[in-house]
């Protein structure tokens, strides 16, 4: 009976030829590679039967030797019947070996002879061996590679004068080739462009650097002169030898002749690489004419014959329309992308007539279009470019007009008839539109009517544009008309914003000017509210005082907040300018900051703090006081916008930290202004944040917005100073506990989606919401993970992470805190942390610790999962011990278990220091319920044999054969004998651990 454990081999396809068949049979060769899908494939062929000759194997040994002074010199080839007898300068071949020969240039034959097909397929020794076949063949005496400048030529009986030229045509070919690519051989391999490449080894110094190119360019050139007949060997021209014959005379009589059009072509376009690859340009020029007009002629006389076919040339039509491209002699059409390119190159030489023409066809992006104005603008106005401006607007211009076909164009009209009003830009863009209108479609003329209908109104220059429209002729006598009417109408009511009924009908009966003025009033304090330009908002001040108002102007907008003690200062000035302008810019910056437009708040606050520095006003104790609290307050919104922006880090954060510890140093200067406590609080974080806490302890503590931050600071400072971990301050313990404690339990109506359930204190959360250094965010998260375990109570649900052995080890009356809120702050906490270090893997496996505490098995999963990929640097790296420690293995083992996926558990057991096998038993023989644990799917991510075992005989109690064989054939493979040495064992784990990552990951986090 056969042993059901013994790996059995696997049978080959039915269409699988194996290579010694061909000797047998002369006829299967050519049947089989007539097949769509020959297996094996000819190239494979063709390294097979070179592989088998004696000249390899000899070169074969000679590398176990390391002695390759002589394999590379000419070895010629004798057929004969004794047995193969190497030496240095001949090769006796037997008659199979001779016979693999004949079968080798019968494929490349069959494969034309494309040298590049070898060159990505054949190592150069392979090449030689073929090319030294071909030569030795068709000359009939023995031929080295390369061939020696003083070799006879003359062709032996056995030989073919046809042939050999055919041969030496391919040979000098072969050699321009190896002159290109010997450079890229010797410094590295080249890329592997599909599966079956082989890389080119370094060039060997027998050949390839010191072949002479001039006789194979002397050569191949008397050879495109020649007027002479060329022949090409083909698939009949090589014959094997009988078995009953003696003699291996080859049929040179059934080479095929080739037009002299398809000869040069070939060949000019191996002289267009060569010449290209070695810089000589003009030659290359020429060549690649000559190969252009041959492949034309080439074509001419193939299209006359019925079943015309290159077997010679094997030319790649769109590398030489490159080749053409090159050398400046093509014949294509140029784009106007192309024509748009080089009129940038040759300082827009003719761009007017390209963006006319593109306006027609619109094949340049708008994009490329608005960067050349732009660029064009800045040479004229550096002095880069001799041009007036006119060539500026022309080309603004047509951009405005290809701008009207563009759907969501960003690129308005506006900016252009503000630019260029004092030049002629109506007749530009007429001339423009003018130019286009023959091709435009009717939906084109629609659009084109609505931007000058849209000009026409919304210009004061519109009368002007009206008329020159006229002569354009796209709008009817009657739309004219209409069109005058409405400018008539519209010159008569002045006032901009007067869009009521009522105010129309009193502008068009009598104007009042009582109504006017009330009307501009309102224009311009609605303009002071939508404004964003502190120097604008200075203007329309200075408008609306000269109007009289009976009210402050800064109460306008009943929206304006500003800080209440820059409000009591303000509201304790005379009333003036400078009263109306510091607070609206000051209002204006806080609604800018709340929308996080921080530079435009910034700026809105520079120009007041300016303002308060003019030399009139310094002197001032009043202005002289909103100046430093106007500074504290651009320095709130820095800090603001630092932690908005901590990744990008946009601002100069060691002058921003130099800043915060001046602002905090006017608490102790004894001056009667500080800082307000929101400030204050900023500041402190900020420091913090920056690693800066020995400028926090002058603090006062008794400041109920400092606790933390100083706490915090202590312990840092603590840490250093003990220079490990085995104390800490308790004043941060002691202040974070007590905000946990049921009495401090409110209602939940005010949470938001983004916070903790629990609100817990007003000091924490604020806090919390405003770390962004790393190792802050550690020592917060550590605590709560400490506070977390005490209340928990449970070695299953520890959390386990850094610092967290820092802080004392028991909670007097646990059950006076809330172990809920302590853990949704901590989830949160982590959830903010990893958004500004995602790849932090111990918050990530902290997370994962939080989520299975509180039931959530697939999310703590993920996390998991995500922290060992992270560590792998997504499977690139092996999988090491700190990263997956059995701690948080045996804990991914337990969500496995929970979420049904008992096979998983199972592998994950192998991860352990020491395989848990009782537990792996056990998940293998629970039935799973769910879809995404297969058994048999993961037997490919197991590496100990004892689990396959178990599987193998689980798999046959139950009678599931198809199974018990995969699970057989997977414990089969050679890398899990038990007699390997350890490394390749630790391979084969390191594998299959990357392989269930792998999947693992595309299960969890995709």
């Amino acid at each position: 009976m056969d042993d059901p454990l013994r790996p059995k081999a696997i049978p080959l396809a039915a269409e699988t030829v194996l290579w010694f068949e061909f000797l047998l049979d002369p006829n299967l060769l050519t049947k089989h590679l007539r097949k769509p899908n020959a297996e094996p494939s000819p190239m494979d062929l063709i390294n097979q039967f070179i592989a088998m000759s004696p000249e390899m194997q000899q070169i074969s040994q000679i590398d176990l030797v390391g002695d390759s002074t002589d394999i590379l010199r000419g070895i010629p080839i004798t057929p004969g019947t004794g047995s193969v007898i190497p030496s240095v300068d001949t090769i006796r071949l037997t008659r199979k070996q001779f016979a693999l020969k004949i079968l080798t240039l019968k494929v490349a034959t069959f494969l034309r002879w494309d040298l590049d097909l070898f060159e990505k397929n054949l190592t150069n020794i392979k090449q030689v061996s073929l090319l030294r076949d071909l030569c030795t063949i068709s000359f009939g005496k023995p031929v080295p590679i390369p061939i020696p400048s003083d070799f006879n030529t003359t062709v032996a009986p056995e030989g073919n004068e046809k042939a050999a030229k055919f041969a030496l045509a391919i040979y000098h070919r072969w050699v321009l080739r190896l002159q290109i690519i010997k450079d890229i051989a010797n410094k590295a391999l080249r890329p592997q462009l599909h599966n079956n490449f082989v890389p080119i080894e370094p060039m060997h110094p027998h050949f390839g650097a010191d072949i002479p190119t001039e006789p194979s360019i002397e050569y191949l050139k008397q050879l495109c002169q020649s007027s002479e007949s060329f022949y090409v060997c083909t698939h009949d021209t090589f014959v094997l030898i009988h078995p009953n014959s003696e003699t291996n005379s080859q049929n040179f009589e059934g080479m095929k002749q080739i037009s002299p059009a398809e000869l040069r072509t070939q060949i000019f376009f191996d002289f267009v690489n060569f010449y290209l690859y070695t810089k000589q340009y003009r030659k290359a020029q020429e060549a690649v004419i000559e190969c252009r007009k041959n492949l034309l002629e080439m074509k001419s006389e193939y299209n006359k014959r019925a079943k015309a076919e290159f077997i010679f040339c094997h030319l790649d039509e769109t590398e030489l329309e490159g080749y053409l491209m090159a050398c400046g002699v093509s014949d294509r059409l140029v784009s106007l992308m192309e024509k748009f390119s080089a009129s940038i190159l040759n300082n827009y030489k003719d761009i007017i007539e390209i963006l006319k023409a593109d306006n027609k066809f619109r094949e340049i992006p708008i994009v490329n279009r608005r960067i050349l104005e732009l660029d064009i603008e800045g040479a004229i106005s550096q002095g880069l470019l001799k041009e007036t401006r006119e060539l500026e607007m022309k080309v603004a211009a047509l951009n405005v007009v290809r701008c009207i076909f563009e759907d969501g164009n960003i690129f308005g009209s506006v900016d252009f008839f503000d630019k260029y009003r004092n030049f002629n830009c109506f007749t530009a863009l007429a001339d423009g539109i003018f130019d286009i209108l023959p091709h435009c479609s009717l939906g084109d003329r629609n659009k084109v009517k609505e931007f000058l209908v849209d000009c026409i109104l919304k210009h004061a220059n519109g009368k002007h544009l009206l008329q020159i429209v006229e002569s354009i002729g796209l709008f009817s006598n009657l739309e004219i008309e209409d069109l005058k009417r409405q400018i008539t109408e519209e010159e008569i009511f002045v006032p901009m914003l007067a869009i009521q009924t009522d105010w129309k009908i009193t502008a068009r009966n009598r104007v009042d000017p009582a109504a006017v003025d009330r009307i501009e009033v309102g224009s311009l304090e609605r303009q002071l509210i939508s404004c964003s330009n502190a120097n604008a908002v200075r203007k329309i001040l200075v408008k609306l005082a000269a109007t009289n108002p009976t009210k402050p102007l800064f109460t306008v907008n009943p929206s304006w907040q500003i800080p209440t003690p820059i409000n009591s200062l303000l509201m304790s000035m005379p009333r003036g300018f400078l009263q109306d302008f510091a607070y609206v810019l000051l209002g204006k910056a806080r609604e800018m900051a709340a929308k996080n437009d921080y530079v435009g708040a910034v700026s809105m606050l520079s120009v007041l703090k300016s303002e308060t520095q003019r030399q009139e006003l310094s002197n001032t104790s009043s202005v002289a006081k909103l100046g430093k609290l106007v500074n504290w307050e651009i320095l709130l919104i820095q800090i603001c916008q630092c932690l908005e922006e901590w990744n990008k880090k946009t601002l100069d954060l060691q002058s921003l930290g130099n800043r915060c510890k001046q602002c905090l140093s006017s608490l102790q200067s004894g001056d009667n202004i500080i800082p307000r406590i929101e400030i204050i609080d900023h500041c402190a974080i900020m420091l913090l944040n920056l690693s800066e806490w020995s400028a926090l302890m002058f603090l006062d503590k008794r400041l109920p917005h400092l606790e933390l931050p100083l706490a915090f600071a202590t312990t840092f400072l603590d840490m250093e100073k003990m220079k490990g971990t085995k104390k800490a301050c308790r004043d941060a313990w002691d202040i974070v506990l007590p905000m946990f404690s049921n009495q401090n339990k409110r209602g939940g109506g005010g949470n938001s989606r983004n916070s903790p359930n629990l609100a817990v204190n007003s000091g924490l959360q604020p806090f919390l919401k405003r770390i962004r250094d790393q190792g802050l965010f550690s020592l917060v998260i550590s605590l709560l993970g400490k506070i977390h375990n005490i209340l928990k109570d449970d070695a299953n649900y520890e959390l386990n992470g850094e610092y967290i052995q820092l802080w004392p080890t028991s909670i007097s009356n646990p059950l006076g805190y809330s172990i809920r809120s302590v853990s949704e702050t901590l989830n949160w906490l982590l959830k903010e942390a990893l958004k500004y270090y995602p790849q932090a893997i111990t918050w990530l496996k902290m997370k994962g610790d939080v989520e299975l505490a509180i039931g959530n098995n697939e999310a703590a999963m993920r996390c998991y999962v995500n922290a060992l990929i992270t560590g792998t640097e997504y499977c690139t790296l092996p999988l090491q011990r700190m990263i997956a420690d059995d701690f948080v293995i045996r804990k991914m083992i337990r969500c496995c278990s929970n979420l049904g996926c008992y096979m998983q558990a199972a592998v994950l057991c192998q991860f352990l220091d020491e395989i848990d096998y009782s537990l792996a038993f056990k998940n293998l023989t629970e039935k799973s319920s769910n879809f995404t644990d297969a058994m048999d799917a993961y037997y490919g991510c197991i590496w100990d044999t004892t689990l396959l075992e178990f599987i193998v005989n689980l798999h046959a109690k139950k009678g599931e054969n198809t199974r018990k064989l995969e699970a057989i054939a997977v414990m089969s493979t050679l890398e899990l004998n038990a007699n390997n040495n350890d490394e390749i064992k630790r391979e084969a784990a390191a594998i299959r651990k990357s392989k269930f990552l792998r999947a693992l990951a595309k299960q969890y986090l995709l």
